[in-house]
């Protein structure tokens, strides 16, 4: 969604399709669109969470000066981060630190979190000790029509099964 599009009136027509929808819908906006058009976006999209129970995404979570605090007013179900807090993750401490904590406050306020961008198998290793318990990325595959299936390789199964979490450091794959 874009903020725009929470004027509109098809969307909030109680009698609109998407208010009939036996499985789950989710409404997805990205960090900068909310962040530009709080006022507005936050009162329809807990207005139209409300009446479709729809669950909400904040998409590219973490993107430049993000006032984090301010998009998780929304109260997403839904995180997604965005790459640049995961690209290279693997090699850096303190964008390591930051990752985690990111992680550790949309958890405890009720978000479920999904890393985005995971290239590599160094990165998921570093991205799932910080606590994130889903991911996409290239190492999984990348876009096509129809979807491919997933290719997994046994290192990299090794940490998708792994279900402990450890503290988050540079050697969390020792």
């Amino acid at each position: 969604l874009h903020p725009h599009e929470l004027g509109e009136r098809w969307l909030v027509r109680p009698d609109d399709p998407m208010c009939f929808h036996d499985g789950a819908v989710y409404l997805e906006i990205t960090e900068a669109a909310a962040l530009e058009h709080m006022d507005v976006t936050r009162q329809m999209l807990l207005e139209l969470k409300g009446r479709m129970n729809a669950r909400l995404v904040v998409d590219d979570f973490g993107v430049g000066h993000s006032d984090l605090f301010r998009v998780l007013e929304l109260e997403p179900d839904v995180v997604k981060l965005d790459r640049s807090l995961v690209s290279d993750v693997d090699k850096d401490p303190l964008k390591a630190a930051h990752l985690e904590y990111v992680i550790d406050l949309c958890t405890e306020l009720g978000a479920l979190v999904v890393a985005e961008g995971i290239e590599t198998v160094e990165e998921l290793r570093t991205v799932r000790a910080c606590g994130a318990p889903l991911g996409q990325g290239y190492l999984m595959g990348r876009p096509s029509f129809p979807a491919a299936a997933p290719a997994w390789d046994d290192r990299w199964l090794a940490y998708v099964t792994r279900r402990s979490r450890r503290p988050c450091s540079m050697n969390a794959g020792s």
